[in-house]
């Protein structure tokens, strides 16, 4: 839910940044790659219970997912291949946050209650993306919400660093996440229905074409005069 303003801000300074550093000579894909590796060794800080160090790595590995599209863009590499790599990648990485919070209270911390929240933010997650493109197949533009995947690893991020001084901040993080995940998926649906509905009502307002053409009757042929040429 980042405004428009901000997210170009974001990216144009990624793409001059990409410039500077020459970065047009990496591929996309390999940054990508590195953003997913990156989000694993935070899950795995996750589960030894290094939460400030954590946060700091999955905000690095948010900024490589950020550099790929900005490297993308400038070298003009953008495949839809490397969409789709970007994509599976942050679901895996997302699954691979949430398994390390698994770890965390079950194995280290022995709370069951977090459980819960964890499984119903990791839904919720998977349901904003999984929105999105199957609308945007469909043809719908899906694109709204309030928790996209910029404000869920900036806001998981900041959780895993309150984590370190109090767990209780970090619980309440994963609250947040559990809650607002859900409804910004049920919020996409609404968009979705809402132009589904529009389109709807767009096409009763418009008669079909069959209809507003007028069929001639059909008259038995004239018998031709004698001596008249045939037409």
């Amino acid at each position: 839910m980042f405004s428009r303003l901000l997210q170009a801000s974001v990216r144009a300074s990624a793409q001059r940044l990409a410039a500077a550093a020459r970065l047009v000579k990496v591929s996309p894909n390999v940054i990508t790659m590195v953003g997913l590796v990156l989000t694993l060794v935070s899950a795995s800080l996750i589960g030894l219970n290094l939460l400030l160090a954590a946060g700091l790595v999955l905000l690095l590995a948010g900024s490589m997912d950020i550099l790929d599209g900005a490297v993308a863009r400038v070298s003009g590499r953008m495949h839809r291949y490397g969409a789709f790599l970007d994509s599976t990648a942050d679901r895996y990485g997302e699954g691979a946050i949430y398994l390390g919070l698994l770890y965390l209270f079950l194995v280290r911390l022995h709370q069951d209650p977090p459980v819960f929240l964890i499984a119903a933010a990791l839904l919720g997650s998977l349901l904003v993306s999984y929105v999105r493109a199957r609308a945007q197949s469909l043809g719908f533009t899906c694109d709204g919400g309030w928790f996209a995947r910029p404000e869920r690893v900036v806001l998981i991020a900041l959780g895993l660093m309150l984590g370190q001084f109090s767990i209780v901040l970090l619980t309440i993080v994963l609250w947040i996440l559990a809650i607002a995940t859900n409804l910004t998926a049920i919020q996409r649906i609404y968009l979705v229905w809402g132009q589904h509905r529009a389109q709807l009502l767009l096409e009763s307002a418009s008669p079909p074409q069959a209809d507003a053409l007028e069929v001639a009757p059909q008259l038995p042929p004239a018998k031709p005069r004698r001596g008249a040429a045939p037409s």
